[in-house]
């Protein structure tokens, strides 16, 4: 019975075992996955370096038959000289860099173009308005003179006839005032007969000779034009 008893702590023995048995698998699963790792990073890191490691076991048998004496010339290793891939970067950035800035040196240059463009359409644009005004001017003038020169006919035409309808004893002594200017009874003989005209100036000279002198000067003149 005393045996019995003293061979029962036997099993922790056994559970020690097992523990460390957990432990270093779990450190050679660790070991493993870290090691994995790795490699997955290197093999990363290679392939971003266009480096190809699927075809690497060519380099590396034609590397090892280098070394057989009789196979040696049947293969040729060498060492391929590989570009450092920061400097290609570098080089691409560089060029992509110079073609962004050529395209806005482009650009600044088309902008300037354009603001010459606008500044020479805002010039000739003032242009035209400052023409524009001053066509609108004229016209205005034109009118304004056109209107004169229909409101003066009519005064022409309403002595026209009103001396056409009067006597020249009658008239005579008004036409000979200084309201009436020589302009405007030369301009009223001018529409009327030369019978009637020459009666009107003849009653003129009895009453005023020296306006009737002017007048009959005056249509000379314009007789000569």
């Amino acid at each position: 019975m005393q045996n019995k008893q003293k061979e029962k702590p036997k099993p922790k023995k056994r559970s020690g075992r097992r523990f460390f048995r957990i432990i270093l698998i779990s450190v050679i699963v660790i070991i493993f996955l870290l090691g994995f790792g790795y490699i997955y990073f290197e093999y990363n890191r290679l392939s971003y370096l266009n480096l190809n490691l699927q075809n690497s076991w060519r380099s590396y048998m034609a590397f090892l038959v280098d070394f057989v004496p009789g196979l040696r010339n049947l293969s040729k290793y060498e060492y391929l000289e590989i570009s450092d891939p920061f400097y290609l970067q570098k080089e691409l950035l560089d060029t992509k860099l110079k073609a962004i800035q050529d395209e806005i040196e482009s650009l600044i240059a088309e902008q300037n173009e354009l603001q010459k463009l606008l500044e020479q359409v805002s010039q000739e644009s003032a242009k035209l308005m400052a023409q524009r005004e001053e066509l609108e001017k004229l016209n205005q003038e034109y009118q304004q003179k056109i209107d004169q020169y229909n409101d003066y006919n009519a005064r022409i035409n309403t002595l026209a006839n009103w001396l056409a309808r009067s006597t020249p004893q009658q008239i005579a002594n008004a036409l000979s005032r200084e309201e009436v200017s020589v302009e405007l009874l030369v301009d009223a003989l001018a529409t009327l007969e030369s019978k009637s005209a020459a009666e009107i100036l003849q009653a003129l000279a009895l009453v005023n000779p020296q306006k009737a002198a002017e007048v009959i000067a005056k249509m000379g003149e314009k007789r000569s034009e």
